[in-house]
């Protein structure tokens, strides 16, 4: 992976002249006046400071870099996503890939919880605004992944979408533990009927050393 790094080199031969003036001018006895020898002792501190400050935004800039790329998706996972084939490839759910297709029920479950929750709230008095926004982003969520199964697409837009989805699903057990608040029992019911989308929504089982309940996945970091 090529980072464009800002050249170090002038920065470098800065400094090291700056020291050699400063060497020959103070240590050395060739500045006689004190303003001078307190011009040269400036300007190295100033020289050696910027070029301090250029090594650190140097390497911040690779930090930042390689951060981005270790949280985007590996290849092999976007590959079930991108095709030069439309979507609608005769795969079940829609048309959709198995990913697109898991998060899509996945997000359609959770419409139904929150639909509930905020009629809950409502007749409860309880704010329901959380709730509310929520159902709109899985609703708009929802549309997303319906529209594409007509569509072709490329890995660009497969990593794109498969960033929306995960930014998506981290909000979803804040809200869930929410309407499971507002009616436990309700909650209960859901997770039963919709156990296949809340496992499978990643588009594939979990491992099979995942046994807790309630049903809910690991995610493996990188």
């Amino acid at each position: 992976m090529a980072i464009h790094r800002e050249s170090l080199a002038p920065w470098i031969g800065a400094s090291l002249i700056a020291v050699g003036a400063y060497v020959t001018g103070v240590l050395l006895g060739v500045a006689d006046t004190s303003a001078q020898q307190l011009v040269l002792t400036v300007m190295l501190c100033a020289v050696v400071t910027a070029t301090q400050l250029v090594l650190h935004r140097t390497r911040q800039l690779e930090e930042d870099v390689m951060r981005v790329y270790r949280a985007r998706p590996s290849t092999d996972e976007l590959m079930t996503l991108s095709s030069e084939q439309a979507l609608a490839s005769g795969l079940e759910d829609h048309g959709l890939p198995p990913y697109a297709a898991g998060m899509l029920r996945y997000s359609e479950a959770v419409v139904e919880l929150l639909d509930h929750a905020v009629q809950v709230a409502d007749t409860d008095g309880v704010d329901a605004s959380d709730l509310v926004s929520g159902r709109g982003d899985a609703v708009a969520l929802v549309e997303l992944l319906s529209a594409m199964s007509g569509e072709s697409v490329q890995l660009s837009k497969a990593a794109k979408v498969h960033t929306i989805c995960s930014l998506w699903e981290a909000n979803q057990d804040r809200l869930e533990q929410a309407a499971a608040d507002l009616d436990p029992e309700y909650h209960r019911r859901w997770r039963g009927r919709h156990v296949a989308a809340l496992r499978l929504r990643h588009g594939e089982a979990p491992s099979r050393t995942d046994t807790a309940l309630p049903y809910r996945d690991l995610v493996a970091e990188e």
